[in-house]
């Protein structure tokens, strides 16, 4: 017998589904671990509907889905900042920790590209190209060569081996090879170190950092030098501002060297001569690393020496660039992967969990079947008059299940519907393709009553497809064509579930969606606050 539990089970079965599709495409030697990881969130699924009991089958599918999914990408993320930082045994700890969730060669590779990482550091180099080479000649995803390419350029990048980059991407760019994403980043890194402020300004447009979709503390930590090595005080300011968010702190030693390389850049040599004293200092007291203890060193042996690069070409233009590239990629992640909350939506969510919470009322039965009875959404007497039904059945729930499935898609996709059209319309969105899904299900599915917050929750979906698809000018067309993808299969996907889930306004969801589209594409989003709060404050050379 089915439950309130069945509701968690479909969206276990639609991630499956979608995730064996992407993860058949990497080959199966590569990816059987995450081939058999997503089989066993969908087999919980599967059995939960069938065989039951849903109640057990339901958490236990999501606990599977939060340790083989939410998990072990926490850990990469740490690992990539643990690298960034120059943390080689923080990051072979969370390398060794991800193999408990990525089986067989994935596992692996990220233990020995850590590994290659610490080498890099230590100066053993033959140790650390042998280790790439090795996987190199493996038969691998494209993305996960990608990876090992990127781990090369890094050690060249320890090494200090600048020019060598720079004469990598000049001749992949004279043979007209597609140059890849990283190559042109390590490149644009390079050029500064060079003394090539154009160059470097336009390699970094060329790496397509907005793309890809990193988070806007990584963005922060990858631009980090671009703006140190330029001189741009108040910009690296800012992105020790936004890279120093979370968990992984930045060491009060990393922001001194940078500190201290950003003066050098705008010829204050004394400052930065001082600033580096005492991240020498700081590091010993700290008992630091000591790959970061001989990067101090070595500047300053270069001021001794008066080994100074000065910077040639428009290093005023070069910032300006710079700091629209990070623009764009934070109002990515807005749009993207909202993190902040919204106070409209917040309200919403509060509303509805409060109507939902009067059912754990003592005796609260009668009020939430009068509720029920004179909101839901009930063709007769919407006809009859009682329009105010198309506005109440979406503040009430069948049951708690039903109410929180609804919350999580509002709070995401609501979310970001506010940082593409602004609180004011989103709740235009949300009323209108609420109101409008209502009228779907009341003149095309009139035999069953209806709740449920579904239909205006798929209109913002839909709008929020509209929004992207209008954001040409602002959205990278990479992010927009993934991002229409996705939202286009889960959108059919919804649709060809709807057909099997019991007790669903199925009219209602298609109302809602296709309204909520064509609501999105006659408002128009947002427009972006030109006036930036960072003046460019750099020594031009």
């Amino acid at each position: 017998m089915q439950t309130q539990f069945s509701f968690w089970l479909y969206p276990l079965i639609l991630f499956s589904v979608l995730a064996l599709i992407m993860r058949l495409q990497l080959g199966f030697a590569w990816a059987w671990g995450f081939i058999l990881q997503v089989s066993l969130i969908g087999l919980c699924g599967i059995l939960g509907l069938t065989i039951g009991p849903d109640w057990i089958f339901a958490p236990v599918g999501w606990l599977l889905f939060v340790f083989f999914a939410v998990v072990p990408r926490l850990l990469l993320s740490r690992l990539d900042t643990c690298v960034s930082l120059l943390r080689a045994n923080q990051a072979i700890e969370y390398a060794h920790k991800l193999k408990y969730f990525y089986w067989g060669q994935p596992g692996q590779f990220w233990i020995d590209m850590t590994r290659a990482n610490s080498l890099f550091l230590e100066r053993r180099v033959d140790e650390a190209l042998e280790l790439l080479s090795a996987w190199e000649k493996r038969k691998l995803p494209k993305a996960v060569s990608d990876v090992i390419h990127t781990y090369r350029l890094s050690g060249r990048a320890v090494l200090g081996q600048w020019q060598d980059i720079v004469d990598e991407y000049e001749a992949a760019v004279a043979s007209q090879k597609n140059v890849s994403h990283r190559l042109s980043l390590a490149a644009s890194r390079a050029y500064l170190e060079v003394g090539n402020a154009d160059l470097a300004a336009h390699t970094l447009e060329k790496s397509q950092l907005s793309e890809s979709r990193a988070s806007t503390k990584s963005v922060a930590l990858t631009l980090l030098p671009y703006f140190a090595l330029l001189g741009a005080e108040q910009d690296t300011e800012k992105m020790f501002a936004v890279g120093d968010t979370g968990k992984m702190a930045l060491p009060e030693y990393v922001k001194l060297y940078w500190l201290a390389r950003c003066q050098v850049a705008a010829e204050k040599v004394g400052e930065a001569k001082i600033q580096f004293l005492k991240c020498t200092q700081l590091i010993q007291e700290q008992n630091g690393p000591a790959n970061w203890l001989a990067r101090v060193q070595n500047q300053l042996d270069r001021i001794n020496r008066s080994e100074i690069v000065h910077l040639s070409g428009n290093v005023h233009d070069a910032v300006l660039r710079g700091r629209k590239i990070f623009e764009q990629c934070e109002f990515v992640e807005k749009v993207i992967f909202p993190t902040k909350a919204s106070f409209v939506v917040t309200a919403l969510v509060v509303l509805i969990l409060t109507v939902e919470s009067l059912r754990f009322l003592p005796n609260s039965s009668i009020a939430i079947n009068l509720s029920h009875m004179f909101g839901r959404l009930d063709a007769h007497y919407v006809m009859q008059g009682q329009w105010w039904r198309l506005v109440t059945y979406l503040f009430l729930h069948a049951h708690i299940s039903h109410a929180l499935l609804n919350v999580i898609g509002l709070f995401w996709f609501g979310r970001m519907a506010v940082n593409i059209y602004g609180p004011g319309r989103f709740v235009l969105i949300y009323f209108a393709a609420g109101i409008l899904s209502g009228m779907s299900h009341v003149l095309l599915a009139p035999e069953m009553p209806a709740v449920g917050a579904s239909g205006a929750i798929m209109g913002i979906f839909g709008a929020v497809a509209a929004g992207i698809w209008r954001l040409k000018d602002r959205l990278p067309k990479g992010v927009r064509r993934q991002e229409l993808s996705w939202m286009l299969g889960l959108a059919l996907s919804q649709v060809v579930l709807d057909r099997f889930m019991p007790h669903v306004a199925s009219m209602a969801h298609l109302g809602g969606l296709v309204f909520g589209f064509l609501i999105g594409l006659l408002l128009q989003p947002k427009q972006p606050n030109k006036n930036s709060d960072l003046k460019v404050v750099v020594q031009e050379a």
